[in-house]
């Protein structure tokens, strides 16, 4: 195949990646914020002896876990005004989208560090007369949530990618910009292979930080 590489086009026009990357930088803080907020109310909610407060979690956490993150997305931009009369912007749609369906895997997340400390842990905290709460609070959590790092920012690094959904609903984070881009240089090889590396550059620090936690981790026990 004889094909000509053109990366100066993709220099020339840097600025459209920049732009697209601090959009997809807000979108990922965003979706994080609501994701780790609501995903330790839903985890401890599924640990509830309480059904009230353990059924609608564990409905939530299924149902945004067995959906695609797409169908989520285009579902909360298209349906919710039509049942609610609330119209959000493309941005907050899929910020709010993103956060709901990483809430799901935060939640369950935080359900297995927990349980993940031992039964000692609890019956002491119980032996000296601190409450469910406390107990949480002071003694299992700062336990569970160092266990938690790994697999969080495993799901943060998830979270980056999935941004890329937005295009659907014409958020002008990187992919989006990306097909602009080809869109009027026609130069999708020379576009995409940037694109796939600025993803690259961004996400593999990320992993490679999971990794040697969970290597430091393990020498520890």
């Amino acid at each position: 195949m004889d094909y000509t590489w053109h990366f100066q086009i993709v220099w020339d026009y840097r600025a459209v990646f920049v732009r697209g990357a601090i959009m997809t930088a807000q979108i990922t803080f965003w979706a994080t914020l609501i994701g780790l907020t609501l995903g330790l109310a839903l985890g401890l909610m599924r640990r509830s002896e309480f059904f009230l407060l353990r059924a609608p979690a564990a409905t939530f956490i299924e149902l945004f876990r067995s959906t695609p993150a797409l169908v989520q997305l285009v579902w909360i931009y298209y349906s919710l005004p039509i049942l609610t009369g609330l119209q959000l912007s493309n941005t907050t749609s899929v910020s709010i989208g993103l956060g709901l369906h990483a809430a799901a895997y935060f939640a369950e997340i935080f359900r297995a560090g927990v349980n993940s400390i031992s039964k000692g842990q609890w019956d002491a905290a119980r032996a000296i007369g601190m409450s469910y709460s406390k107990a949480m609070r002071r003694i299992i959590l700062p336990q569970a949530v160092r266990r938690m790092i790994p697999p969080f920012i495993n799901e943060f690094a998830s979270l980056i990618k999935l941004t890329t959904l937005g295009s659907a609903l014409a958020v002008y984070e990187l992919l989006h910009e990306a097909n602009n881009l080809i869109n009027n240089t026609y130069r999708p090889l020379e576009v995409y292979t940037v694109l796939a590396l600025a993803f690259a550059v961004i996400i593999y620090p990320i992993i490679y930080a999971s990794q040697r936690l969970e290597q430091r981790w393990q020498l520890r026990q």
